[in-house]
């Protein structure tokens, strides 16, 4: 009797095995953002004054250390808001996906799942670093073009 009600406690919990994770939790390990920006190497950009979850992302090139991991931000309305994930580019590349047009400094620029219908854009800054942009939930290539710019323009391609 008490071990089912142990049992039945253990299911209603929130982070039990059968709930799914999130859209970042599915990327990385997500964790506060202290932790998460005391782990990488670089300084983030980070998109919002809150973000709702951070995560650690394993490497995007390079081997599996700490010196290569990234960050992940989800933030603005759940639902209807982003995910922006940076990484070391470590010698990595983004001609898997189809180029854009640059944007200001920014000269690599991606479409994540084609120009035609992107659900995502991921660009290469500067100073040696990845960042990848996708809506958590559901967003026209329009919105996240128009969240790609307001990003650049508050210091994502430094």
């Amino acid at each position: 009797m008490k071990a089912a009600a142990i049992a039945l406690l253990i299911a209603q919990m929130p982070f039990a095995q059968n709930s799914p994770p999130s859209a970042l939790g599915a990327r990385g390990f997500v964790t506060d953002r202290a932790a998460a920006e005391r782990a990488i190497a670089f300084r983030p950009f980070v998109p919002d004054a809150a973000p709702y979850e951070v995560a650690l992302l394993p490497p995007f090139h390079g081997a599996q250390i700490s010196a290569n991991e990234g960050i992940g931000y989800a933030y603005g309305p759940r639902g209807h808001g982003w995910l922006l994930l940076e990484w070391p580019r470590n010698g990595g590349t983004l001609a898997a996906f189809q180029p854009l047009p640059r944007e200001g400094s920014c000269r690599d620029v991606h479409a994540i799942g084609g120009n035609a219908n992107p659900h995502g854009v991921a660009w290469t800054t500067p100073h040696g670093l990845v960042f990848a942009l996708q809506p958590d939930g559901a967003a026209a290539p329009r919105a996240i073009l128009a969240e790609f710019r307001r990003l650049l323009r508050g210091g994502a391609c430094r």
